[in-house]
Order: structure tokens, then C-alpha cells, then sequence
């Protein structure tokens, strides 16, 4: 696959997210990925406030789960899961389709 092409299927699944209207915004951006420097304590007590907001009221949470799993990204809160966790998972979503492969353009 050629970067302009995922460079594309990452920006057509940051509209999704987008449009799907989710419950974090971008006031909210320290909560999702934290502060330069935090003990664990405040670390646990962030994600579990951060999954919280995704868990229970977010609309958005299954395109930005699929945005998280095209960015694989290094830290922070997606769609319920941390950076950490989304890595452990990755393996057993492996078995879904690509869901952009059969839309008509």
C-alpha cells in the first residue's frame, strides 16, 4: 500500500470520527492524551475518566476506534481503549475486513 493511499484512508477515517459527532472535543485534549509529566496515580485516575466519556456517551467510539487502529498510536485515550491496550487487540481484529473495501464510490 502507497502512503498517499493510507495518507487517504486515514483522512477519510478522521471524517467519520468527525462526522459521527463524538463526545470529546478539543478543549478536552489534556484528559485524552495528558500532561508532560504525571505520577501513575493521576495517569489511572485521567484514562479512567477519559474511558468513561467514551464508554458511556460517546456516538463516535467505533470510528474513532478505527481511526485509532489506522494511527496506531503511541499514547493516549481512543475510543475507550489506551494507546497500550489498542496494541494488545490489535492481533484479534485482524480477522475484520478492510470496511472501506466494498463502498461505492
Amino acid at each position: 500500500m502507497n502512503d498517499e493511499y493510507e495518507n487517504d484512508e486515514v483522512s477519510d477515517l478522521l471524517d467519520d470520527l468527525i462526522n459521527a459527532e463524538p463526545a470529546c472535543d478539543s478543549t478536552m485534549a489534556v484528559l485524552f492524551t495528558g500532561p508532560d509529566i504525571e505520577t501513575d496515580e493521576e495517569r489511572w485516575i485521567r484514562e479512567a475518566t477519559a474511558k468513561a466519556i467514551c464508554q458511556t456517551r460517546c456516538p463516535a467510539r467505533a470510528a474513532c476506534l478505527s481511526y485509532a487502529m489506522a494511527l496506531d498510536p503511541e499514547e493516549g485515550v481512543w475510543a475507550g481503549y489506551t494507546a497500550e491496550e489498542l496494541r494488545d487487540v490489535r492481533p484479534l481484529l485482524t480477522f475484520l475486513p478492510d470496511r472501506r473495501a466494498n463502498e461505492v464510490a
